[in-house]
């Protein structure tokens, strides 16, 4: 039996560009019904990741302070308004390429407790992404 890769297990991400607004990411995460987003390059090299999560911490945080904000600001707007991609961005420390070896990437998933794994080509461009359950499909199928 051949040895299964990344590239075999991976599945379309949801792409927003480092540029993008806070409101056209929030409006992707909802569109696509997920809660995490790849960031990328125009040329689609891969940045980061940003997670509904992170998202929901700005907001509450500013939330928290907002009345005394106003207060002091008349022209107040919250902040994650005036966001944009690159400055709401977590570098991710885990990246597969698309012909690691399956294994080696379900062992980053665990060992590091993430979600999911950026799946990048030879160019540091996202391909993908390999998550749990596209493993567990992946698997399924065999």
């Amino acid at each position: 039996m051949e040895e299964l890769k990344a590239k075999d297990a991976m599945i379309k991400p949801v792409f927003v560009n480092e540029d993008d607004s806070s409101d056209t990411i929030i409006k992707k995460l909802k569109k696509e019904d997920t809660n995490v987003c790849i960031v990328v390059k125009k040329n689609k090299e891969y940045i980061g990741e940003i997670r509904v999560e992170d998202l929901i911490t700005i907001f509450l945080h500013q939330v928290k302070f907002e009345p005394l904000t106003q207060l002091l600001n008349h022209g107040y707007r919250r902040e994650i308004v005036h966001k944009t991609a690159k400055d709401l961005i977590n570098k991710y420390k885990s990246t597969a390429l698309v012909d690691t070896p399956i294994n080696e990437v379900i062992e980053k998933i665990y060992e590091d407790d993430f979600d999911y794994i950026p799946v990048l080509d030879e160019d540091k461009k996202v391909v993908g992404v390999v998550t749990p359950s596209s493993v567990l499909s992946l698997l399924e199928k065999r």
